[in-house]
Parts: structure tokens; C-alpha cells; sequence
């Protein structure tokens, strides 16, 4: 046999062999830590009840996500947790592991003032800052919990995509006063263009689904993703178990603010078996 080939066969086999697993069995803190005892208790039972594949990217979401995010969700802005890996068993399946976490946390920091303003500023806000604050569910003064600050943006693009913006994005700046430990935001709002539906197409075995979708999403209207997001949820039972956006195409008319919509409906091959 060649050698070329046999390289080729023996690389075959090796990408067969299934990842092993690794099991966190447990997490020590290898100093003094100041997490809430119930913040601390969810952090340790997120991270023993999950399974990674030794060799992946695991370290750096269970280091920068799981751990760094619980710190930031109770006002610790400036966080910086280590992780270290100690193997306590292993076989050729699975890898039991305590990870050592050492934790900078930083100052405690609260929400100060929270601002709103348009990345353009030749266009202003179409939503006053009163009312756009009030998707941000934190009182100044409250602890910084980044996690509802994400939701409040999150409610941004539902409340602008509700009202033909689809492109919406709003970005987070921070001030950060380490004299009084607080964070200010100013949230800048680029709007994008508004949107209004032109054609709308459907492809699936149900024909019913194009008027049904046709009297929600009617042309010429202004487009609301929270009414297709509803048409969804509420005709669920007609549709394919795996629908998702990636199933729907929104052709942009940009200079005449129109957006064509396609729908594909279609039931997997694997599903008919």
C-alpha cells in the first residue's frame, strides 16, 4: 500500500472516533467572593448539569460567559474571573474535572442616567427617551445587571421591527464613574429605514397559508414583525415542526422603502417518513 493512501485511511479513522466528554464535578473558589449565595448556587448548577467536548472552546464560555456574566448581572462591571483545570478521572469517553476560579471582581457598580439619541443626528427619535426608557426595567441606582440592560435593547428592535424598522440596531455606550461606582448609558438608535410590504409568497402544500398570511401581513401596510411573529405561534399547528426565519426571505426595495416577503413552507423530506 502507498503511503499517501495509508495516511488517508488512518485520517478516516481517527475522524470517527467519537469526543470525549468532560463532566465539571466541581467548582472552587480559591478566594474570598461576594455573589449572592442563590446567584452562586444557580452559577454551580449551570455549570455541573452541562457537558463540553474535551478539546473545544469550552474554557473560554465557561470563563467569559457563565462565570464573568453572573458577576456582571449583580453590578461587578469590571470582572475578571481565571479558570483553572484540574482532571480527577478520565477514560476514553469521559473526563471529570474541578475547575480552581479565581475572581477579580472590581467595584460594585449601580445604574446611573440612561440617555437616548439617534445615530443620525440629522433624524431624530421616532419614539420619545420616556418612552424608550421604559423598556430599560432598571430604576437608577438599582445594581448594574447587564442581563436586563440586553433585554431592554432586545425590546428596543421588537417595539421599531413592530413599526416597519427591520434593520434597527441600538448600541449600548457606557460612562463609568469609579468615584460614585456607577454606569451611565447612552443608548444610540440607528433606524434604519421604515419599511412597508409589497409582494407576499408562499410555497407549501397548504394554500390556505398565503391568504391567511396575506390578511395579517397586507401590502402596502407597514410591516410589523410582531404580527408575523403572532401568525406564527398562532397557526403553529399548520406549519412544519423546523419553520424559522431562515425559511422566510425579506427582498428590500431600500429606495422605495418596500419589502418583498417570501415564505417557504415546504416539509423536510425527512419529516414525510
Amino acid at each position: 500500500m502507498r503511503e499517501g493512501v495509508r495516511e488517508k485511511i488512518v485520517a478516516a479513522e481517527w475522524a470517527t472516533v467519537p469526543p470525549r466528554t468532560m463532566v465539571i464535578d466541581d467548582v472552587k473558589f480559591d478566594g474570598p467572593i461576594h455573589l449572592p449565595d442563590s446567584t452562586r448556587e444557580r452559577l454551580l448548577a449551570l455549570l455541573k448539569q452541562r457537558c463540553y467536548d474535551v478539546g473545544s472552546e469550552w474554557m473560554e464560555e465557561v470563563q467569559n460567559v457563565s462565570i464573568r456574566g453572573a458577576w456582571l448581572d449583580e453590578g461587578f462591571f469590571k470582572v475578571a474571573p481565571t479558570v483553572k483545570v484540574q482532571i480527577i478521572s478520565e477514560d476514553s469517553a469521559v473526563q471529570h474535572v474541578v475547575l480552581i476560579v479565581h475572581v477579580d471582581e472590581g467595584l460594585q457598580y449601580r445604574l446611573g442616567d440612561v440617555g437616548f439619541h439617534s445615530s443620525d443626528p440629522t433624524v431624530p427619535l421616532i419614539f420619545s427617551s420616556t418612552e424608550l426608557r421604559k423598556l430599560i426595567q432598571m430604576r437608577e441606582g438599582d445594581l448594574l445587571n447587564t442581563d436586563k440592560i440586553r433585554e431592554g435593547l432586545d425590546a428596543m428592535k421588537r417595539l421599531y421591527g413592530s413599526h416597519g424598522y427591520i434593520d434597527f440596531v441600538a448600541t449600548s455606550i457606557t460612562y463609568i464613574d469609579n468615584e460614585r461606582a456607577r454606569v451611565s448609558l447612552m443608548i444610540e438608535a440607528d433606524q434604519q429605514k421604515q419599511y412597508r410590504i409589497g409582494t407576499v409568497e408562499v410555497f407549501g402544500p397548504n394554500p390556505r397559508m398565503e391568504d391567511l398570511l396575506k390578511s395579517t401581513l397586507k401590502p402596502g401596510e407597514i410591516y410589523n414583525d410582531q404580527a408575523l411573529q403572532n401568525f406564527l405561534k398562532d397557526h403553529k399547528s399548520s406549519l412544519p415542526p423546523d419553520i424559522s426565519f431562515e425559511d422566510m426571505e425579506f427582498r428590500r426595495n431600500v429606495p422605495r422603502g418596500i419589502v418583498n416577503l417570501r415564505f417557504n413552507f415546504q416539509t423536510c423530506p425527512q419529516l414525510q417518513q
